[in-house]
């Protein structure tokens, strides 16, 4: 009788007991998300560039840095995208410029610069693109 008692409070317990599943993100996941999302966004990052340096240049290493929700009231929702990149002229040729550029889709359906923040970089500062570990 108590084996059989035991057996039941153990079944119930193990069947009663809820299911947990752990919801897992690769580095894959947030790979292919952000490279959807820079490629979304390669448009305005033209524009950006273009209107901050008073000339189109080309761009490489370009990653996000900050995905933001913003919340104006209950009702509506928007975001803020940063992203940083070098920008290059020519074949990858000197002068290199670190760029730093927010963008926001705030009131609208296309994405627009709000803050555009660059720096030039020392030869010595120059690397490949490396992919974030």
């Amino acid at each position: 009788m108590k084996k059989i008692l035991f057996t039941l409070i153990a079944c119930l317990t193990l069947f009663s007991s809820p299911t947990i599943m752990a919801e897992t993100v690769t580095k894959n996941d947030v790979r292919l998300r952000d490279e959807v999302i820079l490629d979304l966004l390669s448009p305005a990052i033209y524009k950006a560039i273009d209107n901050h340096f008073g000339k189109p240049k080309q761009y490489y290493c370009s990653k996000i840095l900050q995905i933001n929700e913003k919340r104006e009231h209950e009702t509506y929702t928007y975001y803020e995208v940063t992203v940083q990149l070098t920008t290059f002229e020519g074949a990858h040729v000197f002068p290199f410029d670190l760029v730093t550029i927010t963008f926001s889709n705030k009131y609208t359906v296309d994405w627009h610069a709000v803050h555009v923040k660059s720096r030039r970089l020392e030869k010595n500062e120059i690397t490949e693109c490396r992919e974030p570990k």
